[in-house]
Order: structure tokens, then sequence, then C-alpha cells
């Protein structure tokens, strides 16, 4: 174990001094825990309580965080990497990993059961770790929370184990002399063959040219590893029926432009990023701002703009026609100003500013809850209860996959690979869960089939009934929601 890394503190079974006390610095505040003490400050710090030495190995690597923030971290990342790292610097504590009496494969073989901790608890079958838990105080979280954590403490070890590779490299430098302490690399963090299920994984989800895997793609990075998570994601979209009277009693202008822009595929961070130069009446087409040039098919490293390869929005009629009619509408009572944004507030105490410079999950908030008033007032139930800003992006992966017609086709609806362009998904899987398959065209199959045996004879292709079949289905769903 690399004292560097893992901080040694003195044996627990030795007499302890009277511990110091610690000042918070201006700004600043304490959180005691069970046995170390948290200083709440820019970036935060820790210290045993016993004794007020410092855990180096931890603050180290909240030094690290915080000088990324902006760079490779947003704040929120950051904070959430270091609750990681302090959990498990509190488990390593109290497991007795920091004692610097644990050879190599011990330590690893304690880290790994940073998961139990934190899933097991007292429940645990080591009892270590239970006795490790009960001292800590804490209460279990479930196996899809653990993940975020278990990701801080990857993260803490990485940091650290570079930041100690770098310093022995520079002293052997600056003094011409051998290291005065061997550094090895920890066992947890050395590179492990994949299990055969990831292998498939990556297999299925990868274009081959060649029916194998290249030999490296078998390797992966080590660290601790996250249990695996069965998630039941369902479909969550504003109900077809209820599209028309949400977009009718829009509460405002502003709001029935953004409705409509989810509508047309959009994410929420993606409609307040829309400047008025991406708006072309004429054409009436949508852009969406991509200031950073993610899209640029020769940056290979960020390609994608979270997934969305094409800067061209495409919507649907009649949503697209809607959409222009709310443009208009919020356009003739947008405010003065010559501010490049598309949308601004128009709310008494932020009147005039771009939403994209307000705070996002306030903004957020607002749009859901005047959503949600809309969805009261109509009297409208879903399965997912109360709808989201988000939902309207469901509608669209549901419509493009079951009510769009293509001539020449045999069955109406898009195709998943095509519907992920135009939600700009990076992970096939997620526009599966967008875009669920309702069974529309077996419903249109019969509908074209009766149509054009009762018309037998009349010349027109099973294709011409299919779109007619559909029309009338459209025509159907849109009157009914009209009426609703």
């Amino acid at each position: 174990m690399r004292k560097s890394v893992i901080a040694s503190t003195q044996n627990r079974s030795e007499p302890r001094p009277k511990a110091p006390q610690l000042q918070p610095t201006p700004g600043s505040s304490i959180k005691s825990m069970k046995s170390l003490t948290l200083i709440k400050s820019e970036p935060p710090r820790l210290y045993e309580t016993a004794t007020g030495a410092p855990l180096n190995f931890y603050n180290e690597f909240t030094n690290h965080l915080w000088s990324e923030i902006g760079i490779t971290y947003k704040r929120n990342s950051a904070i959430a990497m270091e609750m990681g790292g302090r959990f498990f610097t509190e488990f390593l504590y109290e497991t007795g990993a920091l004692s610097g009496r644990l050879d190599p494969a011990t330590a690893s073989k304690t880290m790994h059961l940073f998961s139990s901790y934190l899933i097991d608890g007292t429940n645990a079958k080591d009892a270590i770790v239970r006795e490790a838990f009960i001292r800590s105080g804490r209460e279990t979280i479930s196996e899809k929370s653990a993940g975020r954590y278990i990701a801080g403490a990857n993260l803490m070890l990485t940091v650290c184990s570079e930041i100690v590779f770098e310093q022995t490299e520079m002293i052997s430098v600056l003094t011409n002399l051998a290291p005065l302490v061997q550094v090895t690399a920890l066992p947890v963090l050395n590179p492990r063959v994949r299990s055969p299920q990831e292998m498939a994984q990556i297999h299925a989800h990868t274009l081959q040219v060649k029916p194998r895997l290249a030999p490296a793609a078998k390797m992966t990075g080590g660290g601790l590893r996250a249990p695996k998570v069965n998630r039941t994601r369902e479909a969550k979209h504003i109900a077809e029926a209820h599209v028309l009277p949400m977009l009718e009693h829009a509460p405002t202008p502003l709001d029935g432009v953004i409705w409509s822009l989810g509508l047309g595929s959009l994410r929420l961070s993606e409609i307040v990023g829309i400047r008025l130069e991406d708006i072309d009446v004429t054409s009436r087409s949508v852009r969406v701002h991509d200031p950073k040039g993610l899209r640029d098919t020769t940056n290979k490293e960020s390609f994608g703009f979270k997934g969305r390869k094409t800067a061209g929005i495409t919507m649907f009629e009649p949503f697209k026609s809607i959409f222009w009619q709310k443009l208009a509408e919020y356009m003739a009572v947008r405010p003065h100003s010559d501010s490049p944004w598309l949308l601004l507030s128009l709310n008494e105490d932020s009147y005039g500013m771009p939403l994209c410079e307000l705070n996002a999950s306030s903004v957020n908030r607002a749009i859901n809850r005047r959503i949600q008033a809309t969805q009261q007032k109509l009297g409208f139930e879903a399965p997912q209860g109360k709808y989201s800003s988000h939902d309207f992006r469901h509608f669209f992966g549901i419509w493009a996959r079951n009510y769009v017609v293509v001539p020449g086709r045999p069955k109406p609806g898009l195709d998943l690979p095509e519907i992920q362009l135009l939600m700009g998904h990076a992970d096939l899987k997620s526009t599966q869960i967008y875009a669920s398959d309702l069974g529309i065209h077996t419903l249109v199959e019969v509908d074209a089939s009766n149509e054009l045996i009762y018309n037998r004879g009349a010349g027109e292709s099973i294709d011409y009934y299919r779109g007619q079949a559909y029309a009338r289905l459209g025509g159907k769903l849109l009157q009914k929601g009209s009426q609703a």
C-alpha cells in the first residue's frame, strides 16, 4: 500500500493525544462525523477527529476536483464526486485500511467491499464491513444510488495515484537521486479482463467490419465495480389526445413556443439556446445552436453535441404549423431587446432576460409548473402522473415511430436509427425508450387490406391504401384531441 496515496494515520490501538480545536476559515463551516471532521470550504477538507491530523490524500483529491471546475467538471459534478470520495475515505478509515498495516492485496480486497458497505450495511457478509458501517452511523442506499459514490471513489484512487507518481518522478529529477519510497500501482487499479457478457454487449452495439473484436477490446480500466442495476424504463410521453388541447391552452405565448419545440424533438437545454438567426421563417426551418462546434465531424473526441449530429430540426405536421403559429404569437409580445437569443423571460422579476442566462433548474421548474397547471385545468390523467417539458420530446419519438408514413414502406413509422438521428441520441437504447412501438401499423395494415379488397380492380396499390388508412387514423386522433 502506498502511504502517499492512502495516508497513514496513527494506530488506533495506541492512546491518542487530545484533539486540537479545528477552526474553520471565513466562509466555511465544520461538520463532525463519527471519526472524521469535515471542513466545508472551497475545496472541502477532512481531518481525523481524534488527532486533528489532515487526511492528505482526500485533501489532494478535492484540490484537484475544485481546480478542474469549469474545465473538466461542472460544479455539481465535482460536488457529487467529492461526496463519493468522502464516503470512501470514511470507509477506509473505519475498516482500518488507513492504519498502514495492510498489505496491498488485503487493502485491495477491502476496497472492493465498498459497495457492500454502502448497500448492505449491517447485513453485509463481511464482519469488518458490518462493524465499520455501525461505527459510521450511516444509512444504506440503493444499488442505483451506489453507482455515483463508487464513481467518486474510483476517481479519487486514480487522481491520488497520478499525484504520487508525479511527485516521485519530480523528486527524482530535482535531486538526481532514486525515489526514497518504491511506488507501485494499487492492485485495484490494474486493468482487468472484460467478462463474456460485457464483450457481447460491446459487439452488439459496435459497427464491426470484422466478425471479431480487436484484442484490445478485451481489456478495460481497473477500479471498484458498481453493482449491475436492472433498469425498467418506460416511455413517458404526452398522450396523443392531450397534445393539441395542451398547446391550445398554453398559458403564455412563450410556453406555446417551448412546448411545440419539444414536439420537434428538442431538449429544453437546446430550446433555450436557439438564437434569432437560427430561425428562418421563409424556409420554415429551425437550427440548434452549437457554440463549441461539436457537430464538426473532424472533432472525433466530442463529436455529436450530446448525440445530435444534425443542426437542422425536423418537425412533423400538424405540429410544425402549430409551432410557426405559436412563434408568431410569441414574437408579437417578445420584449424589445438587442439580445441574439430567441427566448426571453416574460416574468416580472426577470423580464427581458434570456432564458439561457437564468438558473437552469429554476427555468425548468417554472415551465413544468405551468405544464402541470394546464394538465390539471384540462383534467388530463397520465400513467406517469404529472407531465413535464421532456414528455413533449418523448411524444416526438412516439409519433415518429407509429404515425409517420413513408411511401413505399410496408408499415408506418420511421426506423429506430432514423429516429435516433432526428432526436440526437448517442445510444440507440435511448431511442428505443422514447420511440415505443404502439402497434399502430397493425391497425393500418388491417384497414388498408380491407380497402384493397373492397376496391379490387380500382388500380391503386397497397401503399395508396396504407396512406389513406394512416390519414384517417391521424385525422381521428387529432379530431379527438381537439374535442377533449
